[in-house]
């Protein structure tokens, strides 16, 4: 069970939030916090988190790669075509994963290092903007072409995060896709450039537990017990 104090903004007792994760959200105000040792400090506005049919929720548990962790976290992303949930599945030995999930689909996410040719070749993508699409860009030997370019931006937080990130904050992302259906997502917003690679799952093939109930819902069937 988390620790808790009080939040420094409103005052509401609030769980402090996963060890090793040095951002959480006051569910009550719906601010963003710091943590600094013992100390929690208002740093921005979290947002409010629109409802949606989501069958995840923060302590859901998934399995990547045989691994079980639990979701820790949320981002809830926009852009002019739609929206989309981020979530943080954090594993026992501080590992994490995003899961990005948008129209029943799960993209497991994983922070990656490019290289110095890479790194340009993004970067050359990102000032054409859409100009560069379709355009070939070789990453960690195998070719990826480039499906997409927008404008995003973070409309709310909740939970336990890596970083500060607030409400409303924008981000510029590309993502590139192979021929065999991995996906690569090349980020920029005001903390700089980071790569992420992907891939697609079902549901079901995360083998989920403690998915979120909704009225005349029944649970799938695939959903396991812990």
């Amino acid at each position: 069970m988390q620790p808790e104090q009080n939040c420094p903004n409103c005052g509401a007792l609030i769980g402090t939030g996963e060890p090793g994760l040095p951002v959480v959200t006051c569910g009550f105000c719906h601010s963003l916090l710091s943590k600094a040792g013992d100390q929690l400090s208002k740093v921005g506005e979290a947002g409010r988190v629109p409802f949606d049919v989501s069958p995840i929720q923060i302590g859901t548990r998934l399995s990547v790669g045989g691994v079980r962790g639990e979701i820790v976290g949320r981002e809830r992303w926009a852009y002019d075509g739609g929206f989309w949930n981020e979530w943080l599945l954090q594993f026992p030995n501080g590992e994490a994963f995003w899961v990005a999930e948008e129209s029943g689909s799960y993209m497991v996410m994983k922070e990656v290092e490019a290289t110095t040719e890479e790194a340009a070749s993004l970067e050359r993508a990102y000032q054409k903007g859409r100009e560069a699409m379709g355009e070939q860009i070789w990453i960690d030997g195998t070719p990826h072409f480039l499906a997409d370019t927008k404008t995003v931006r973070c409309i709310a937080v909740e939970g336990s995060l890596p970083h500060i990130i607030a409400a409303d904050q924008p981000r510029f992302s590309i993502d590139l896709r192979t021929k065999k259906g991995s996906v690569v997502t090349f980020q920029v917003d005001r903390d700089g450039h980071s790569l992420w690679r992907g891939s697609y799952y079902l549901l079901a093939d995360l083998e989920p537990a403690n998915l979120r109930r909704f009225d005349h819902w029944s649970a799938p069937s695939f959903e396991v017990a812990g």
